[in-house]
């Protein structure tokens, strides 16, 4: 039986080597444990603490994670990638090169008999009022072609700096800011669709409401958490160097009782 699996923010890079190696490892063992033909995965953003195409350049610390998604792909794997907040500015070699459909805004899919809505998740705050215009001004064709006149020298490790001090003020904000995503998860449910997916806060979740799911994998970052959907509905699940674990989820500290 075929399953969908969801994974998201593992911000490869972002960490210093031996955290990185171990990260990058139980990734690399993750896409082995689901190649099978006929499954599909779906990447929900921030795979990548930052990722820019130079025309002739792409960095090349991401080279074992980008074989990986060939091969998977090569496998039979259909793989969708969500362009999330630290790794928008995804170009042709990931759709092209590796074979990896790429969805700039948002993704609805049918698995198994549910009708899935999918994206990453970064402005849905209602306090995002800011960061919704700076989206549009980062992903502004004529500003990304000023960012590649920088020497991939330069412009990698400046755009790293900035990753990291956009991620240590979300970490900041998050305890307080799930309860947005799980309402705009419930208000998307009334709209015939059966699971509401989303990524960026770091929290897993798989929780079950009268019309649906709001799900959501977590940080592979953090915990290694991903999500497999098939005909008996969601699983979240926990990835360690024995296999797979369940895992179980409340609702985040701070926001008991806000639903």
């Amino acid at each position: 039986m075929s399953v969908l699996y969801l994974v998201g923010d593992a911000h490869l890079g972002c960490e210093r080597a031996e955290k990185e190696n171990n990260k990058v490892r139980s990734l690399l063992d993750f896409f082995s444990y689901i190649q099978q033909p006929g499954n599909r995965l779906v990447i929900m953003g921030d795979l990548f603490d930052f990722w820019f195409e130079y025309r002739y350049a792409i960095s090349k610390q991401h080279f074992e994670v980008l074989a990986g998604l060939r091969d998977l792909v090569q496998s039979g794997v259909q793989i969708d990638y969500l362009a999330g907040n630290h790794d928008f500015w995804l170009d042709s070699f990931i759709e092209y090169n590796i074979g990896v459909n790429v969805h700039v805004d948002g993704l609805q899919l049918h698995w198994a008999d549910f009708n899935l809505y999918l994206r990453h998740g970064d402005g849905l705050l209602q306090s995002d009022h800011f960061y919704r215009i700076l989206k549009k001004v980062l992903r502004n064709r004529f500003n990304v072609f000023l960012y590649r006149l920088l020497h991939p020298d330069a412009g990698i490790p400046l755009a790293h700096f900035f990753s990291r001090l956009s991620r240590n003020s979300s970490s900041q904000m998050r305890a307080y800011s799930d309860a947005d995503y799980r309402a705009f998860a419930r208000n998307k449910l009334k709209e015939n669709i059966d699971m509401v997916v989303l990524g960026h806060t770091h929290w897993a979740a798989c929780k079950a409401y009268q019309d649906g799911w709001y799900l959501n994998p977590g940080a592979w970052m953090l915990t290694r958490t991903f999500i497999q959907v098939d005909k008996s509905g969601p699983q979240l699940f926990q990835w360690n160097p024995k296999g797979i674990t369940g895992f179980n989820t409340s609702i985040p500290p701070g926001n008991e009782g806000k639903e």
